[in-house]
């Protein structure tokens, strides 16, 4: 065994996305939190709360290791530990021969029954220094939101993959607000390097010129080639300057009018308004006909435009964005683009979002 394997840096202060409310129940925060307890001292929360006033929602750290984003599936029993794994396998309280509690070895796996109902949770714990802050040690921050996991996780492989050191380096945590119809709000964790920025390399920006300079020599030759058949059809066989710059012109037009094609595939027609209910809350289902003839079903985002509901059945939208969440699809925003009037006339087109 070599001597690193042995160095654990020493854990100074604990960064929390939620604590305990007065009456002991567990709530998620808006912001990065700070409070005494086993691994964090009242000195280094009044040292986090001078550099960090108020309710932050925004750190700046390093990293001491290339490795500093660990996870567990964990499950605790009256807030206590009571089974920890790596996916594989897990340590957990048994009983030995004499009946007495003692620390056994099993499966941990996607079929185990704590898993299944959500009692044992994948956490993850990462490890890192505030800049400005020189405390003889690291912070760690838990988190087992999976929007948070994958945020985290995503990013430092991002540069472990590229062979990049993710050491010493600056990066920025951020807690922002989310909106989920099946869970609600809450807030996700994203982590992000702040010494590089989004650059075009050469051979792109080479690429770029040529491409343009390309696009003008074809337009240039097509401008030509109906110059002279003109020529050759105009008996006068003179042209003037005005009617040489609207031939440019037409040209230009032609070109632009074949690169604005609309595309209909966000187009639906609403076809029934069903009210549904999700974990107990009610929420406006709309049966939609895209222009396949196909009928697909969404679920209104409270926070989006409830104007669809006023005009019923045959309004016309462009959906402009939408996702899936728990298996049911999620209007988010829309345009409005045609309306049935009470006398059965299509309105004039209008927007809304």
């Amino acid at each position: 065994m070599n001597l690193q394997d042995l160095v654990r840096e020493r854990v100074v202060g604990n960064i929390k996305t939620g604590k305990k409310n007065e009456r002991g129940i567990p709530e998620k925060l808006p912001y990065f939190h700070v409070e005494e307890d086993k691994g964090t001292s009242s000195e280094i929360v009044d040292i986090f709360k001078q550099l960090y006033p108020g309710k932050p929602t925004k750190l700046k750290i390093r990293f001491t290791s290339e490795s500093p984003f660990t996870f567990r599936f964990k499950r605790y029993v009256n807030g206590k530990i009571a089974c920890i794994g790596n996916g594989t396998k897990a340590i957990t309280v048994g009983k030995d021969a004499k009946n007495n509690n003692t620390q056994i070895e099993v499966e941990c796996n996607d079929e185990c029954e704590h898993r299944l109902s959500g009692k044992c949770k994948l956490k993850g714990s990462l490890k890192f220094v505030l800049e400005g802050i020189n405390a003889g040690g690291v912070w760690n921050l838990s988190t087992s939101g999976g929007n948070s996991l994958s945020n985290i996780a995503s990013e430092i492989y991002k540069y472990k993959k590229a062979g990049m050191s993710i050491v010493d380096v600056p990066f920025e945590l951020t807690l922002t607000e989310q909106q989920s119809l099946a869970y609600g709000t809450y807030y996700s964790v994203d982590l992000h390097r702040t010494d590089i920025k989004p650059q075009l390399v050469e051979d792109a920006t080479s690429k770029l010129s040529q491409t343009n300079m390309q696009e003008k020599k074809q337009l240039a030759e097509a401008i030509n080639k109906e110059n002279e058949k003109s020529t050759k059809k105009d008996t006068k066989k003179s042209t003037t300057e005005g009617e040489t710059d609207n031939k440019v012109i037409d040209m230009t037009e032609k070109k632009e009018l074949s690169k604005q094609k609309e595309d209909y595939s966000n187009y639906m027609v609403a076809k029934k308004f069903l009210p549904t209910l999700v974990n107990g809350q009610k929420f406006d289902k709309i049966v939609f006909e895209d222009f396949n003839g196909q009928n697909i079903e969404y679920i209104l985002h409270p926070n989006a435009s409830q104007e669809i509901l006023q005009y019923g059945e045959g309004t016309l939208i462009e959906i402009e964005k939408a996702k899936v969440e728990a298996n049911m699809n999620i209007l988010c925003k829309y345009k409005i683009k045609q309306i049935i009037k009470p006398d059965g006339t299509i309105s004039e087109l209008k927007e809304a979002v």
